[in-house]
């Protein structure tokens, strides 16, 4: 088997199964727990963190990888999705996987599925294979320690088949509720269910609904649950376009004025959040002293999170994909980029509250450039367009997202802002492409100020736009 092959194998598995009548049921753990039983339990083989939440679990898994390899520790980092490459999924101490091994672990995958032939809800999904690889890494490489996104909810995801050394819950709020339903106590208890009896949880603060499941899951597990906001307190010290400083008041001690080059007040939360994780880490056998807090914080590269990404125009990417994650984006424009015109460049993907999204963000922009994710499940570009209308003064529609940035870029003066977002599958190939396109002379930019929008009908609108090559 080759790299390609390989990919193609996995990549595969996401057109093989039947539509479920219920897809969020128990035997998807099932399903998990017998796949890693036919490769030995990979998953048995380190202690782990898992990370759940709807907000923040990401940038929080990073912060808390990062802070242990900096102690010494050889670090296994697992997140989803990916912005472009695959092995963006699975790290070690920050280097991804190698086409290499990818390819050496999934000549062990094929055989493993075949042998479970027949059983209900065979065969595995993608993201269960791509859960078991990262496992399967870890446990070859002999990790200390494992820091595991959690997908959707918690409770039946497939990183669930971990025994987590401790556990962190980000912030809750609603999103896939085709999944998980529209009642956040409901959300909560899904989320709850990565608590184990006896463990040691951290919680950023939750909406009351939410804190309360939590508390109770604690308590029926006899759970230690520790709260940002209670037992841990932080302060945000300075945001700007650098990233954040703050403060953290730890169970341990007092961390003064950390660095974290991630932007947005809500990165010294996750920040709070995790150094309670990597003290709680300590009676586990994991010391991770100050120093290595601080170094692993301030040296943190964590892509597409309100990623500036070009300068003439201002140029963000950012993976916000449901109202909270919106909520958070806007407050960082409103706050850290107070008064640059915005050029919105979004698409979605159909599980998501557009009209939600669309009354946060569009008010804020300028102009709107609605187009379509590169996944098969996403928002056509002119149902976004129309939920946008309401709200913002100019929208246009180009399906795909580097044309769309590449038209928002001839919108924009040098003084201007411009944001792609909506998913993984926007701002991953729109930061792919302007990473590898040198920018244009910001004299250039200058003398663009006030150009009219190529291709646009009248009264701002326009039904499609092809951008010619930069």
């Amino acid at each position: 088997m080759t790299y390609e092959e390989a990919l193609a194998y996995i990549y595969g598995l996401l057109g093989e199964r039947p539509r479920s009548p219920h897809p969020y049921s128990p035997l998807k753990l099932e399903r998990m727990r017998h796949l890693c039983a036919l490769l030995d339990h990979p998953e048995r083989h380190f202690p782990a963190v898992l990370v759940a939440g709807t907000k923040g679990k990401g940038s929080t898994a990073a912060m808390i990888a990062a802070m242990a390899a900096a102690a010494g520790f050889r670090v296994g980092l697992y997140t989803k999705p990916h912005l472009v490459d695959f092995r963006e999924r699975i790290r070690v101490n920050g280097e991804l996987i190698t086409p290499r091994e990818v390819t050496a672990l999934m000549a062990e995958v094929p055989a493993a599925i075949a042998h479970g032939a027949g059983r209900p809800g065979w065969p595995p999904t993608y993201f269960e294979v791509a859960a078991v690889l990262a496992f399967l890494h870890f446990a070859r490489r002999t990790v200390d320690l494992a820091v595991v996104e959690v997908g959707i909810g918690g409770r039946l995801d497939a990183t669930n088949v971990v025994e987590p050394a401790r556990a962190v819950i980000t912030t809750i709020d609603y999103d896939h509720t085709d999944l998980l339903g529209d009642d956040l106590r409901r959300i909560a208890a899904e989320d709850a269910g990565i608590i184990r009896p006896h463990g040691r949880v951290v919680t950023v603060p939750q909406p009351p609904a939410a804190l309360e499941v939590l508390e109770q899951a604690a308590s029926a597990q006899e759970a230690t649950l520790v709260r940002v906001g209670r037992e841990i307190r932080y302060r945000t010290l300075r945001v700007s376009p650098a990233g954040v400083r703050c403060t953290v008041v730890g169970r341990r001690q007092r961390y003064r004025d950390l660095v974290v080059p991630l932007i947005g007040r809500h990165q010294a939360l996750n920040a709070a959040a995790a150094v309670a994780a990597v003290e709680l880490l300590e009676d586990a056998g994991f010391v991770v002293p100050e120093a290595a807090i601080r170094s692993g914080l301030a040296g943190l590269h964590w892509p597409a999170r309100i990623e500036i990404v070009r300068r003439h125009p201002l140029v963000v990417v950012d993976v916000a994909h449901n109202p909270v994650s919106f909520r958070a984006l806007r407050a960082v424009l409103d706050e850290t980029f107070r008064g640059r015109r915005l050029v919105l460049v979004i698409g979605l993907l159909g599980s998501k509250d557009l009209e939600g999204i669309a009354r946060i963000m569009g008010p804020r922009a300028a102009v709107v450039v609605a187009t379509r994710a590169e996944d098969p499940r996403a928002v056509p570009a002119t149902d976004l367009a129309a939920a946008f209308r309401p709200w913002a003064p100019e929208i246009h529609v180009v399906d795909d997202p580097v044309d769309a940035v590449r038209f928002a870029m001839r919108q924009a003066t040098v003084d201007d802002m411009i944001c792609a977002t909506g998913s993984f599958h926007v701002a991953g190939p729109v930061r792919a492409h302007l990473k590898r396109t040198p920018a244009a002379p910001e004299a250039a930019w200058a003398r663009r100020a006030g150009r009219p929008a190529a291709g646009a009908a009248p009264g701002g609108h326009s039904a499609a736009f092809a951008a010619p090559a930069d």
